[in-house]
């Protein structure tokens, strides 16, 4: 296992001048000395940065002919250099004085120039993915999520300096993922920023740990000067790769390097997260995003409707707003219904069309994905007039037992329970009852007559509906 004392920054395979020497050397012993001594001698390491070998050249027509015809050598020779998996960018840069020969290169400051600086400092193909659309300019601000923009601008703009680290929470659909790439799109200009899910970091550090390149994983995030991270409740139970990330917030944070962090909760609700992390994500700033109050729902539809175009007077933008929920996501789903089912009406938006399109709408923030038996026993009971108790009786009269499926079936598609979970909760039925049940309504659904297969369709359908499934 790779450990963080092997990776010192004193380590040879560490420093941005010596693996630069290193692979200059190898480039000398496999080029002709006339095109080496043309391309390759005033060219200069400036730094490492997120696994990528930052090197400068002094002209446009030398790095085009650099990136054009020697490309693949400076790859290899770059690999074979720094002993682990390692990309080079190259960029003009004039090389700091005193000037001095290719393989006797000075060391640069430990900062880049100013004018080395002023460009962008991550190379394109290692920016953070930022959605085009989340950026400051296009979050709408209310009461309800104006402390959590201004901290996020304040970060963007001076990261590291005293909001640090910032923790956003919020319920899912309420712009806490829109903040953190905003702060990305700010800080990716001029801080090396890495912006990532929790899903997506836990596999990395699974899938380094496997193929031997912890290193590598670890110089990623620990070179980070801005490290945002979206849905950090998934951390929740991962002892390893939380370990890791506890000591990647060590390192940024004691160099003052920038964290943001979201979740759907508070530090101190997190389950399955380790104290040494929920104490450090207290220690900076946590600020909540609360559902938008009505004014801001008017708001965010208006700025949508600008941007679709869409035609659409205050009173009619106010019924949407009423209707279409309190999560951002399923208000702009709603006004999405509404633009769709005017167009095919080919009518301009109006209240009987807002009417119409929200008849059937249910706000996500209200759907129950995961019912449990016994509101499903519930609501088929309600519908069949089968009583709720005998779903669990060894009753078997016919009546009984088509409710009785349509429970198991619906079980088996709208909740996590096991089959043997499910019959236990049916009165202590085996597994292979519950799966005998669900097959059962399958067949008859795909196989039975037109009449019997559109009973069994409207009493799916009607429950689902009562559910909000």
């Amino acid at each position: 296992m790779v450990t963080r004392s092997a990776r010192s920054f004193n380590d040879p395979h560490s420093d941005h001048r010596a693996i630069w020497r290193r692979a200059l050397e190898l480039l000398r012993d496999s080029l002709d000395r006339e095109a080496f001594e043309t391309w390759f001698a005033e060219t200069h390491a400036i730094e490492i940065r997120g696994g990528v070998l930052h090197v400068g050249v002094p002209t446009v027509i030398k790095l085009e002919t650099l990136r054009g015809s020697y490309y693949p050598q400076l790859a290899s020779a770059v690999r074979q250099a720094a002993g682990r998996p390692m990309e080079i960018e190259l960029r003009v840069a004039a090389r700091p004085e005193p000037a001095a020969p290719a393989l006797d290169l000075p060391a640069p400051p430990s900062a880049p120039l100013d004018s080395e600086r002023r460009l962008p400092i991550q190379p394109a193909r290692s920016r953070p993915a930022v959605l085009n659309q989340a950026t400051f300019e296009r979050f709408v601000e209310g009461t309800s999520n104006q402390i959590a923009a201004t901290a996020s601008r304040r970060v963007a703009l001076h990261p590291g300096e005293d909001t640090n680290p910032l923790f956003i929470y919020a319920n899912s659909g309420l712009g806490k993922t829109h903040l953190l790439h905003a702060i990305a799109h700010v800080t990716m200009q001029s801080h090396y920023t890495v912006l990532v899910d929790t899903e997506s970091y836990v596999r990395q550090f699974v899938n380094s740990v496997g193929s031997g390149e912890r290193a590598a994983f670890q110089e990623k995030y620990e070179s980070a000067e801005v490290l945002i991270v979206d849905d950090v409740q998934k951390l929740g139970g991962k002892v390893q790769t939380q370990d890791e990330f506890f000591n990647v917030f060590n390192a940024l944070h004691q160099r003052n390097r920038q964290i943001v962090i979201a979740s759907d909760l508070p530090p101190r609700r997190l389950t399955g997260l380790g104290e040494r992390l929920v104490t450090r994500f207290e220690g900076g700033l946590v600020v909540e995003i609360n559902p938008p109050d009505l004014e801001l729902r008017m708001a965010i539809l208006q700025r949508k409707s600008r941007d679709w175009d869409l035609q659409i007077d205050e009173p009619t933008i106010l019924m949407v707003a009423e209707r279409g929920g309190t999560n951002v996501r399923s208000l702009l789903g709603a006004l999405q219904r509404v633009r769709v089912f005017a167009e095919s009406e080919r009518s301009q938006v109006t209240p009987s069309i807002v009417m119409r399109a929200l008849a059937g709408h249910v706000p996500e923030e209200t759907r129950k994905a995961k019912p449990t038996v016994a509101e499903l026993i519930a609501a088929t009971s309600d519908l069949t007039g089968v009583a709720p108790e005998l779903f669990t009786a060894p009753r078997k009269d016919r009546r009984t037992a088509r409710a009785r499926q349509l429970v198991m079936y619906l079980a088996c598609h709208h909740t996590d329970l096991s089959l043997s979970a499910i019959g236990e909760a049916l009165g202590g039925r085996d597994h292979s009852t519950v799966l005998h049940g669900r097959d059962k309504v399958e067949g008859l659904l795909a196989n039975s007559t037109e009449s019997e297969a559109q009973w069994w369709l409207q009493q799916i359908s009607e429950i689902r509906s009562r559910l909000h499934l």
